[in-house]
């Protein structure tokens, strides 16, 4: 076992731990509970779901749907923009398109949930993990190869929402402009001849420093109704003015985790939330 190994599974342990007692603190507080009551419409994302995690997947599923009502990502958006949030609201996605997405989808249809997949269009129908793998250029996370069209296809037909998230998952403010236009409307434009409308776009690796202001103003001419980060809160209030006014915080969770790690951060972001929390960094000019 190397040095790196070891450093990597103690932060691991320590981040563990450190979530165990927030978590616990959260519960005996009542915090928890105050924010997941908390009316508000928040976006969980995953990237895949092993078959080895199906059942706690299933499980989390059905301890969220006990304090959450569960909407499109379409509906989500709608009601952030129009201020309709007169209860807890979940809208779940998918980013990446990895293969496991299919039975993942079957999951969410015994709760009646309607999910949105985030696709890279140049990873979709890379048949090995060997290949998947290489197309990402890292290991780390990729243990499946990707859906296929007709995967994408049959998820449409049963009342998912398919979105954009470029054509080669690179980190979008290191590319030229040019190269900019190409992966959000170039993916747009070959999703949409597939598969009829894309209206949602997710920017890879999704932290702020990933992206940009004209990045995102691309993403609104190329025609996305909305444009999602991977920073975290919660949408409490009505967001106005036009879609290009709105960054959409997601909030991370893993099916690895136990479920009450998603929980506390579900909770925190809730407690946390604030109208002013839900637009662009500074200086970025997004909106016209």
């Amino acid at each position: 076992m190397t040095i790196a190994t070891v450093k990597s599974r103690l932060r691991t342990t320590g981040r563990h731990a450190a979530l165990d007692g927030l978590s616990v603190l959260g519960r005996l507080s009542g915090r928890e509970s105050a924010g997941l009551a908390t009316p508000r419409v928040q976006f969980p994302y995953l990237h895949a779901v092993p078959e080895n995690e199906e059942h706690s997947f299933r499980k989390l599923l059905g301890s969220l749907a006990t304090t959450h009502t569960f909407v499109s990502y379409s509906e989500a958006v709608r009601r952030v923009r129009s201020g309709e949030i007169d209860r807890p609201y979940l809208a779940l996605s998918f980013d990446d398109g990895f293969a496991s997405n299919v039975r993942t989808a079957r999951l969410l249809e015994e709760f009646g949930i309607v999910g949105c997949f985030f696709v890279t269009t140049g990873f979709i129908g890379t048949p090995t993990l060997t290949e998947a793998r290489d197309f990402f250029g890292y290991s780390a996370g990729i243990d499946e190869p990707a859906m296929t069209w007709s995967d994408l296809e049959a998820l449409k037909a049963a009342g998912h929402e398919i979105g954009n998230h470029t054509q080669t998952h690179r980190v979008v403010s290191s590319l030229s402009p040019q190269r900019v236009v190409d992966e959000i409307g170039g993916a747009a434009d070959v999703l949409r001849a597939r598969l009829g409308s894309v209206e949602h776009f997710a920017w890879p690796f999704g932290r702020f420093f990933h992206f940009t202001g004209d990045a995102a103003r691309v993403v609104f001419d190329t025609g996305h109704l909305s444009c999602a980060s991977a920073e975290r809160g919660a949408h409490l209030s009505a967001e106005g003015g036009s879609a290009d006014s709105l960054c959409i915080r997601r909030e991370h969770i893993m099916t690895s985790w136990p479920r009450r790690h998603s929980r506390y951060f579900l909770s925190r972001s809730a407690l946390r939330g604030a109208p002013s929390a839900q637009g662009w960094p500074a200086g970025w000019e997004v909106s016209r």
